[in-house]
């Protein structure tokens, strides 16, 4: 027995590279793992949320996962397609990466849901009016498109062609890169018709959040080739493919969401009658004014000088990380401050009560809730890959 607590003790400790990483997941989820639990038993009593602002930071971390799901599939299919290095030879990890985050994506909107139990009935009886029930049958449509795939690429024979024999391989990866920029697009198209909410009823918001899938979900995919290159022990130089390809995505991917946002921002402000200005200030001088200045601003700009100038492959993985870190404040800053402005003047001291506010402020309990998802969603890729290597290597050994 005290054999078995020594071997599990030296797996999580950091002598190498995935030992470090092994560590932060545990530090990670076992916090996590206890605010699931308590979750769990009390319900949503110990959020922070109400009926005013029913949308909080778990919503902001489902779009952002949904987002990393897209883009990451969009890059990594085509350049897979392109014959892009690294990127042919992994096309199953591009696959994992995007039916993981989507999964994880679900999986913290399910947890917000009032009662998760329920939510098959999208499936048995869906009102395509809605929005969300569109985007339930997109996100199953391509989960399984993704398991199919997995299935072609797998058995695919000859290694060196970009289709397999069937012939149905680069087919339906062409479908699924449509799917996997329309879901993302169709989220922000999901804010856009709310007409209710000034902020959010705008043309722009589809673009926003399909340019910040394209960055966040190509900066995890960069941040996966490194760990591959780590695990291989090869370390490929900055300016070799797949990394030059991906960097290129990334920058001009976040120079075009700065001009939009920009673009966005600059015009409700410039004009006297707009209705977005007190949301836009509250955005940018309210309570979490830090989000937008420190995480959002500062955040791009590191990682964008990080990637642009890297030093060496870990200052790009760096840069990528804290991309893929910083970029959920986008989510965040549309998700709550659309909320957090009263469509009546003096609805907030109409009513008393402790949910019927509109100064929203995250509970611990919704803190280790987006670590439990973060350690689930690590795990999840982590062990999806492994299954997936020990059946390919089944197959080789069966087929001798």
């Amino acid at each position: 027995m005290i054999q078995k607590y020594n071997k599990l003790i030296s797996y999580f400790t950091p002598k190498d590279f995935m030992g470090t990483v092994r560590l932060l997941w545990l530090i990670i989820f076992i916090p996590g793992i206890i605010g699931f639990l308590i979750k769990m038993i009390s319900g949503e009593r110990l959020t922070g949320y109400g009926s005013y602002v029913p949308w909080g930071l778990w919503i902001a971390v489902y779009f952002h996962a949904v987002g990393i799901s897209g883009g990451s599939f969009a890059a990594g299919v085509i350049g897979y397609l392109r014959g892009i290095k690294g990127l042919r030879e992994n096309l199953t990890t591009t696959l994992i990466l995007s039916g993981v985050s989507l999964v994880t994506g679900l999986l913290a909107i399910w947890l917000d849901l009032g009662r998760p139990y329920r939510a098959y009935r999208v499936g048995l009886s869906p009102n395509f009016g809605s929005m969300l029930a569109f985007n339930a049958w997109m996100y199953v449509i391509f989960l399984g498109l993704v398991a199919c795939l997995l299935f072609l690429i797998i058995h695919k024979r000859p290694e060196g062609k970009i289709n397999d024999s069937t012939g149905w391989l680069v087919p339906l990866l062409l479908l699924g890169t449509i799917l996997s920029v329309a879901y993302p697009s169709q989220s922000g198209a999901f804010f856009g018709v709310v007409d209710a909410k000034p902020f959010w009823s705008s043309a722009i918001l589809p673009v926003l959040f399909l340019t910040s899938a394209i960055i966040s979900g190509t900066s995890a995919l960069l941040l996966v080739q490194y760990w591959l290159n780590r695990q291989q022990g090869v370390l490929a130089h900055v300016d070799e493919n797949p990394f030059l390809y991906l960097r290129k995505i990334i920058l001009v991917a976040i120079i075009i969401y700065a001009i939009a946002e920009f673009s966005e921002y600059s015009l409700a402000l410039w004009s006297p009658v707009s209705h977005l200005k007190e949301t836009i200030y509250l955005i940018m001088f309210g309570k979490f004014w830090w989000v937008f200045w420190i995480v959002h601003v500062c955040g791009t700009v590191a990682g964008f000088y990080l990637i642009f100038k890297p030093q060496s492959l870990h200052h790009l993985a760096t840069g990528a990380l804290v991309i893929v870190i910083s970029f959920i404040s986008t989510r965040l800053n549309i998700v709550i401050p659309g909320q957090s402005i009263p469509e009546l003047k003096g609805l907030n001291e109409a009513f008393t009560h402790a949910r019927l506010n509109f100064h929203y402020v995250p509970t611990l309990i919704e803190y280790l809730i987006v670590m439990f998802i973060v350690g689930f969603g690590l795990a999840a890729f982590y062990i999806s890959l492994q299954l997936v290597e020990y059946y390919i290597h089944f197959q080789n050994q069966k087929g001798r």
